[in-house]
């Protein structure tokens, strides 16, 4: 049976020199009371370090997301992981949650939970139950605050985010779709449950993103988890677009040609 201290938060964040951010992130419980590894990518001027037992810090001089995710993977020594970023708030009863689900299901590797927006609403259109497996569209929507693995698991598969994407990287977003995609190829259990961890009050990499750069960098995503089938993705997206009216008719062949340019452009990297 997993315990509460078995839970580490993996928080992302970057130039700090105290921990006053984790004030805001724990406005409903004790900060210290919990196990943190804090990835701070900063430079040699602007440190963080701790002498608290339960709150870890490595400093790091490189920069990217995916890079600062797989640090803290690599330097994570409890059972249980949560990826997070630093200007989220944890909602009461969150540790509550991820015990509940990883001790009434042990065969699962992983679950995603939900998150609310900064108005206290879903972020997003979730399932209303429990699911055992996540469908395909749910692995492109998962968020990496939405994440809770087991550390054995990961460490078993050599699971890593691609650091080709992700803020930092020269495809910004799609690192937590693209992770949840390859544990799930390396055979690992990922299953969904409806219960809020944190709330998130800022707009997604996706939706500060112009509409023509979400393609090229969502063909690049789509050719690296689907291969080939990325145009059937595509297709799909601009479909929906045309939709919602995010996406004009005269604009298509625009979007096609930066769908067509970020593949190449992946495929270009993935060679070096």
């Amino acid at each position: 049976m997993f315990q509460k201290s078995d839970i580490q938060i993996l928080i992302a964040t970057m130039n700090r020199t105290n921990f006053d951010f984790l004030n805001a992130m724990f406005v409903f419980s004790d900060f210290s009371d919990f196990n943190l590894l804090i990835i701070n990518q900063t430079s040699e001027d602007k440190q963080l370090f701790s002498s608290v037992d339960n709150i870890k810090v490595v400093n790091s001089f490189k920069k990217g997301l995916s890079k600062s995710r797989n640090l803290a993977i690599q330097n994570a020594t409890q059972s249980l992981l949560l990826l997070t970023d630093d200007d989220v708030i944890f909602q009461p009863g969150f540790e509550s949650h991820i015990l509940r689900a990883f001790n009434t299901d042990n065969n699962h590797d992983g679950f995603r939970f939900e998150f609310l927006n900064g108005k206290g609403n879903f972020a997003k259109k979730y399932p209303k139950h429990f699911e055992e497996k996540l469908s395909q569209l749910e692995i492109l929507n998962t968020s990496s605050v939405e994440l809770v693995f087991k550390l054995h698991s990961i460490q078993r598969v050599n699971l890593k985010f691609d650091e080709n994407f992700g803020l930092g990287a020269e495809f910004a977003m799609g690192e937590e779709a693209i992770f949840v995609a390859d544990a799930i190829k390396k055979g690992l259990k990922i299953g969904f449950v409806p219960e809020v961890l944190v709330a998130h009050s800022h707009l997604s990499t996706g939706q500060r993103t112009a509409v023509s750069m979400q393609y090229f960098i969502h063909s690049a995503v789509f050719y690296r988890i689907y291969g080939k089938m990325y145009l059937f993705w595509i297709a799909l997206k601009l479909f929906f677009d045309l939709k919602h009216r995010k996406v004009r008719f005269r604009e298509i062949f625009k979007m096609l040609k930066k769908a067509l340019k970020g593949k190449q452009t992946y495929v270009n990297h993935s060679r070096l």
